[in-house]
């Protein structure tokens, strides 16, 4: 990159450009790891990776992309950060996940797999929706301009981008019909798949044809989709909850390799030797894999001592890391607008029922508040039927006056249960009938 000087609007002008460009990347490198690391690391340890990762970021970019950089001047080719952003992220989320463990009861049988579903397909979906469109200045930005010959860049880029990730769309909807024999469509799996071919296609996306990017988006929603579920999950027990692994680090290795099989030198624009089916050989591979490994091998380097002396500094123990980094159960209790029990099982391990009975009975205010609920719910959903709501005022006065009892005048919790579940037993013939309705 040539000298800056600050006097020529052009010169410093690219200059700022090219730093909010890279800062952004650096922070999509960094976010990268909260997704992996959601629900059980500390806030302030990841407010101090978040520095540490631009550091390391820096570094990356500054082999792929300066001139001198020593990965560039052997030929890599990455057009919009498929390994310093994409590949360093994931790789960087897998060394979190394996400091960090997995959440209780992930993989060992002790809680059902109901516990650790998605909270709200809705916000996923949602949240791709905007990845997918701000993935058009994500690669097509990449360009720096559309002076001279940077428009035919950022023109045939953002085609390969949208044919990537309509392809890793469809392969993610195959997949997630195959996973589940046609059960139904998961969501998580439609999303990994747009992902996976939005990933692979931004080293690639201004140096091949069309209609090989849709082999290429198809091929990384594969290996996203399958690594994730069939790979990380299943067979290294890997807790990744939103897939970042198999999504960023395994889909952009991909993407690098694909450039070192389908560049094109013949492209306008672009300095790439053209690859294995191009007619290139394996000079242009060769390079591909030289920027893998060296990312993962700097991600290993940097980053796992980075968690290591966080962690010990946390938990005051050479040998006790982990604890450094989790969320523990006094966290929730001192900030307990940060953490939910159920969803980040911050939660005491050996619960009293009897404590919690006894806390119940004592508290007048709220046996009310759920008799009013009740009550409300009845004459809302139940009005409309003479018989249900009869039957509801009948159910409420005896099952509110026996569970009253049995939390009021002294009865244990196992008679508090037994009422609770004749109780539940009439609801549930209630609803029968309502549906019938």
């Amino acid at each position: 990159m040539p000298s800056t000087s600050f006097n020529d609007p052009v010169s410093s002008g690219l200059f700022y450009g090219r730093y909010i460009f890279n800062l952004s990347f650096a922070a999509t490198s960094t976010t990268i790891v909260s997704g992996a690391t959601a629900m059980r690391m500390r806030f302030g340890v990841y407010c101090i990776y978040s520095f540490y990762a631009v550091l390391v970021y820096s570094f990356v970019a500054h082999w792929v992309w300066a001139e001198n950089g020593w990965l560039a001047v052997r030929g890599v080719h990455d057009f919009a950060g498929g390994g310093p952003v994409h590949l360093l992220g994931g790789f960087n989320s897998f060394i979190a996940v394996i400091f960090l463990g997995p959440r209780k009861g992930r993989f060992d049988g002790t809680r059902p797999e109901s516990d650790f579903a998605e909270s709200s397909p809705t916000n996923q979906l949602l949240g791709l929706l905007i990845l997918w469109f701000a993935w058009i200045g994500f690669n097509c930005g990449s360009s720096f301009g559309i002076t001279e010959e940077k428009w035919l860049v950022a023109t045939r880029t953002a085609v390969s981008t949208m044919n990537a990730s309509a392809s890793g769309g469809i392969i993610g909807l195959v997949y997630s019909q195959w996973a589940t024999k046609r059960t139904f469509v998961r969501p998580y799996d439609i999303v990994n798949g747009v992902l996976g071919g939005l990933i692979s296609s931004s080293p690639t996306s201004a140096c091949i044809q069309p209609y090989e990017a849709m082999i290429i988006g198809a091929v990384g929603a594969l290996v996203a989709c399958f690594t994730n579920e069939k790979l990380f999950k299943q067979r290294m027990k890997i807790d990744d909850p939103v897939g970042a692994v198999g999504a960023h680090a395994v889909a952009a290795s991909w993407g690098i390799l694909a450039v070192g099989l389908f560049a094109n030198s013949q492209f306008e624009g672009i300095d790439v030797r053209d690859g294995l089916f191009h007619g290139g050989g394996l000079a242009q591979l060769g390079s591909q894999c030289l920027e893998i490994v060296a990312i993962i091998a700097w991600s290993t380097v940097a980053v796992s001592p980075f968690f290591y002396l966080v962690g010990i500094a946390g938990s005051r123990n050479l040998k006790d890391p982990r604890s450094g980094l989790l969320l523990e159960f006094d966290d929730q209790k001192e900030y307990p607008h940060q953490a939910d029990p159920r969803i980040h099982d911050c939660r005491e391990d050996n619960i009293d029922m009897k404590e919690v009975m006894e806390h119940v009975r004592e508290d007048k205010d709220f046996q009310n508040e759920m008799l009013e609920v009740v009550l409300e719910l009845m004459k809302k959903h139940l009005s409309k039927d003479a018989w249900l709501t009869e039957k509801a005022i009948d159910l409420n006065d005896s099952g509110s006056s026996r569970l009253g009892a049995g939390m009021v005048e002294g009865g244990d919790t196992g008679d508090t249960i037994s009422v609770v579940s004749n109780v539940s037993s009439q609801q549930k013939m209630l609803r029968r009938r309502t549906l019938s309705v």
